[in-house]
């Protein structure tokens, strides 16, 4: 039998990458030719987002571009993932010529969908791939993210995640070991945690927070330079963990809290915990020396000037070195959509750019701290250019893809994949512009 080329596209969030890389290697594993080439492959599996409307639209729109290429073609078009799941029986109204598709808890079985080109009979279970024996990495880059549990038990207002994946379900410390120390011996350099709440982990199976243990496991495992910590939530965050971050060096000093808001009107109508402030104020006083990155939302139903003044009054006491803000989506599915006093998009949209602008200026004023100064960088990227070589990196208080990057040039070529000792100069954006001192 002929092996068939797949096309694997993958949108939304890093977890959906770690799940498209599951796939990736159990089609591998099952005797497909996987290729990026959609103008040459055989099948297309569209991984969708739908966290959002933005996501929603992103994932139709790739859908419709793709089943237009099916038009002229023998493709064949699968979609799994969130929108799926969101969508449920309406999915296949609404593109009735996709040949197949899989809910959030049915992606164990998109193979035999796909090997078996036969409509998926989906039970629209929710949940996820939370691990598999199988990986193809997406990129040459020397990070890999790694999910440590799928879905979430907390019950955000504004959030629709519990409804597409189910809740929360933390894997075994030894499965994630297991697949760490793969990935390190495959030239990783660093791991990025990722769940819906990293700090909830190992609470449903072991009975107790066990991500401080977690991370001391995975902190001895030879040639890991780096571990990383993001969508950790507030609550869970105790002095033990902190004190993780203070015993073990490979465990990068930078943890990623989205707090969404400090208006204690806001927080109680989000239901998120009250105790924020506290909770950062606290981090800060036992481990000062810790980054600080959160994501926050504007234009929640109910929100007024008082309340974004307050989120400006704590911004500026400069706990936060990154932040990303989001305008709020009303999402039929979260009981956020039932809230009187729904803000205008135009007025969400303004108060996302004044927030971004009033941070900024903190962050311009943390950078002339560290200017001048020396930091470690891993090279993700080393490209010639009119006789110099331009080398992007980041430190470890910078996560990929969000919070920029270090840039230099150079006259000799720099390894990707290997550290470098640079000096700080100046800011461009949130870029970092540098110079080499030394080999690591």
């Amino acid at each position: 039998m002929k092996q068939k080329k797949i096309t694997v596209i993958t949108l939304g969030c890093h977890k959906n990458t770690v799940e498209a890389e599951y796939l990736l290697g159990i089609f591998r594993k099952k005797n497909f030719i996987l290729t990026a080439n959609i103008k040459e492959t055989d099948i297309v599996l569209i991984h969708t987002c739908s966290f959002i409307e933005s996501a929603r639209i992103e994932s139709e729109n790739h859908i419709r571009y793709v089943l237009k290429l099916k038009e002229a073609t023998d493709l064949k078009v699968y979609v799994s993932g969130c929108l799926v799941q969101l969508l449920k029986e309406d999915f296949a109204k609404k593109f009735p010529n996709v040949d197949g598709f899989v809910g959030t808890g049915d992606l164990i079985n998109i193979e035999n969908i796909i090997s078996n080109e036969s409509p998926c009979d989906s039970e629209f279970l929710a949940g996820g791939l939370n691990e598999s024996k199988y990986r193809v990495l997406s990129s040459g880059l020397p990070y890999a993210f790694i999910k440590i549990a799928e879905g979430c038990s907390h019950k955000c207002s504004f959030c629709i995640i519990p409804y597409v994946r189910g809740k929360y379900k933390s894997r075994h410390i030894g499965d994630i070991v297991a697949e760490t120390k793969t990935l390190v011996s495959c030239g990783i350099r660093e791991i990025i945690l990722v769940a819906q709440d990293t700090t909830s982990f190992g609470h449903d199976i072991y009975g107790k927070f066990a991500l401080g243990k977690l991370l001391s496991k995975l902190a001895k495992i030879s040639s890991l330079k780096w571990i990383r910590l993001l969508y950790a939530y507030p609550a869970s965050i105790t002095d033990e963990l902190i004190n993780i971050f203070k015993e073990y060096e490979t465990v990068c000093n930078y943890i990623d809290i989205p707090i969404q808001h400090v208006s204690p009107k806001m927080l109680l109508s989000m239901r998120r915990p009250l105790n924020t402030v506290k909770i950062i104020e606290k981090i800060k006083n036992k481990a000062p020396e810790i980054v600080l990155r959160t994501s926050l939302i504007t234009g929640f139903p109910g929100e007024s000037e008082e309340d974004i003044l307050e989120l400006i009054n704590f911004l500026k006491q400069e706990y936060f070195q990154y932040i990303g803000v989001f305008e709020y989506s009303n999402e039929k599915k979260a009981d956020s959509s039932l809230l009187d006093q729904q803000i205008e998009t135009g007025i969400a949209k303004k108060r996302r750019i004044l927030i971004e602008n009033v941070h900024y200026e903190v962050f311009k004023v943390k950078f002339n701290r560290m200017c001048g100064s020396t930091t470690d960088m891993l090279v993700e990227n080393c490209e010639k250019k009119r006789g110099s070589y331009k080398i992007t990196g980041r430190s470890y208080f910078q996560s990929p893809e969000v919070d920029g990057n270090i840039v230099l040039e150079s006259e000799n070529a720099l390894q990707v994949g290997k550290f470098y000792k640079i000096r700080m100069n100046s800011l461009l954006g949130y870029n970092i512009n540098s110079q080499v001192c030394t080999v690591k």
